[in-house]
């Protein structure tokens, strides 16, 4: 390496030991001639040194060192699998282990983790887990990690979305034309407005709104409103206190000690609780999980009470002939 040398002409004064004034502060001070001679030397050498250029990329060798620690930290990616689509109404959130119960349509409570890795999505924005809160519908994308249930993605229900909800009555407002529902998953109540366009119907055709009795089962669909309440699309009267019905479908459970049995109507899903203490003894012991039956049932405003309970025959099976 080959040392700068610098030639400065400078010119001495007869008496080494010359005054310099400070132009601030106006002090005096004496200071010997060699001492001068250093001050100057380094003065110039300093003026000739060139300041480091910035790295014109702040993002890469300038990081900070959390930046470099948040990108050095990478979770691993989901593995690939079978992938479930479950929908319901959040009942719980846990922030810090990142985990929901999700009542799911049909009453069970699933425990769902979530993490980074998750996209939650209010239609087609992505928005924060934040978002998720007690009571939010929402669909989820799930795959299973570890034996435990792992979501994807998280479709939250969007504003101005259409909805759904089932559930019994719990008021009609005939003034302000307000359905109050107690939504059969939460449990908590929905209330909706009937406008003109709105269709009321029972069986397939068109009924009066003096169908909607506090304890009727109905299914709603509907579209949010920025105005107040959701606006009511359509009205399926399902059920009314006192009227019976028929339905086929198969016995997922059957319980004689507590006579009732889950019925399962595969074309819709639809779930029915029907209570057999009506039945004979006879009807309810030949009873069995798996079975298909034929149920008429009369609806009290809370449950099923079945009235006959008839199994379905199969296309194979021969019809006796009468004696």
């Amino acid at each position: 390496m080959v040392a700068d040398v610098w030639f400065i002409p400078a010119v001495f004064p007869a008496n080494p030991s010359a005054s310099i004034r400070h132009p601030n502060l106006a002090m005096r001070h004496n200071l010997p001639g060699h001492v001068t001679l250093l001050l100057c030397l380094i003065g110039a050498g300093a003026a000739q040194i060139t300041p480091r250029p910035q790295n014109p990329n702040p993002g890469t060798r300038g990081q900070s060192r959390t930046d470099e620690l948040e990108d050095s930290w990478e979770r691993p990616r989901l593995p690939k699998g079978t992938v479930s689509l479950m929908g319901g109404t959040v009942a719980t959130v846990d922030p810090i282990r990142d985990r929901i119960v999700l009542r799911a349509f049909g009453g069970r409570d699933v425990t769902i983790d979530f993490d980074t890795r998750t996209q939650v999505l209010r239609g087609t924005t992505v928005v924060s887990s934040r978002e998720i809160r007690p009571g939010t519908r929402i669909y989820a994308d799930t795959i299973m990690i570890a034996g435990r249930m792992f979501a994807k993605t998280l479709r939250l229900e969007g504003n101005g979305a259409a909805g759904e909800t089932e559930g019994q009555i719990l008021e009609y407002n005939w003034s302000k034309q307000l359905l109050r529902v107690r939504d059969s998953v939460s449990q908590e109540p929905v209330l909706v407005r009937l406008t003109s366009r709105s269709q009321l119907m029972l069986g397939g055709e068109p009924a009066p709104t003096t169908s909607l009795m506090e304890g009727t089962v109905v299914a709603i669909r509907f579209h949010a409103s920025s105005e107040g309440p959701s606006e009511a699309e359509r009205i399926d009267i399902l059920a009314r206190p006192g009227s019976s019905y028929t339905f086929t479908g198969t016995i997922a459970v059957v319980d004689l000690h507590d006579e009732h049995m889950t019925l399962v109507e595969p074309e819709h899903q639809n779930t029915f609780e029907v209570a057999l203490g009506s039945l004979p003894r006879q009807s309810k012991a030949s009873l069995r999980t798996g079975m298909q039956v034929t149920v008429r049932a009369r609806f009290d405003g809370h449950k099923y009470l079945a009235e006959s309970v008839e199994p379905v025959r199969s296309a194979q099976e021969p019809v006796q002939a009468p004696q």
